[in-house]
């Protein structure tokens, strides 16, 4: 599935590829990978997205691979709290490389599907929707394209929330949008770069799962309606399912 096709997922249908890398037509590579965050829901994974984890909360993010995290490049539609049109850059190791600069440009995911994504989230099928370009490079070192976005790869997460948690779609695309051979592409990106990334996202985001539901609470307590383990005092909320306190 090339980056172009991807409202694919969308649907909650299995896809040909739900977790594993495959080469594409373009020469890039396409990495797949589908979890299950046990402890959380949509509404967790999009607040984290939208607080801007510092260096500290990045590193519990995955603390073995994230070194360094700040926040910047605000587009004119950028809302606080929320990551669209906002640039991630990052410091990070994928499997036994060195640190590496990154930064992720996070879009309107509106921009991307349009009509079908108000679709999906009436079913069900996409409660919510992360979308970004990515480069490797220090600030304006990587290649970026006409609309000033680093192109090195594409990002879409799809969640849904289920009474199991949320169930995720992360995939990634890696060169596929570049106007270069295919044959050029493919020397470029390495099948073990996809496998290091699925290999890392696997990692952080079962430890993000983990991590999410404390701070959710420490930030949202009020907004929960104070919900209490071990106290009748109130009713759970809709949003303080007992999965706050797995």
């Amino acid at each position: 599935m090339r980056f172009t096709e991807c409202e694919a997922m969308l649907k909650s249908d299995p896809l040909h590829l739900e977790t594993g890398i495959e080469r594409l037509s373009s020469g890039g590579v396409h990495v797949a990978i589908r979890m299950c965050l046990e402890n959380c829901t949509a509404e967790m994974l999009e607040w984290w997205f939208g607080c801007e984890c510092d260096t500290d909360m990045y590193r519990l993010w995955h603390p073995g691979a994230h070194k360094f995290s700040k926040w910047g490049e605000y587009e004119a539609n950028h809302v606080p709290g929320n990551v669209i049109g906002s640039t991630h850059f990052i410091k990070e190791t994928l499997g036994n490389s060195d640190v590496m600069d990154m930064q992720l440009k996070y879009l309107d995911p509106m921009d991307l599907f349009g009509a079908k994504l108000t679709e999906a989230r009436k079913r069900g099928d996409a409660d919510v929707v992360l979308y970004g370009w990515a480069g490797i490079g220090e600030n304006w070192e990587c290649e970026r394209n006409e609309q000033g976005y680093p192109n090195f790869m594409q990002y879409v997460g799809v969640g849904r929330n289920t009474p199991f948690g949320l169930v995720l779609r992360n995939h990634y695309w890696f060169a596929d949008m570049l106007d270069l051979p295919s044959a050029e592409v493919e020397k470029m990106v390495p099948d073990q770069l996809g496998l290091y990334m699925l290999e890392h996202d696997s990692n952080e985001f079962h430890i993000l799962g983990k991590v999410i539901p404390s701070f959710y609470l420490r930030d949202n307590w009020e907004k929960l309606g104070e919900p209490e383990p071990y106290t009748k005092h109130k009713e759970l909320s809709a949003l303080a399912t007992t999965k706050l306190f797995v």
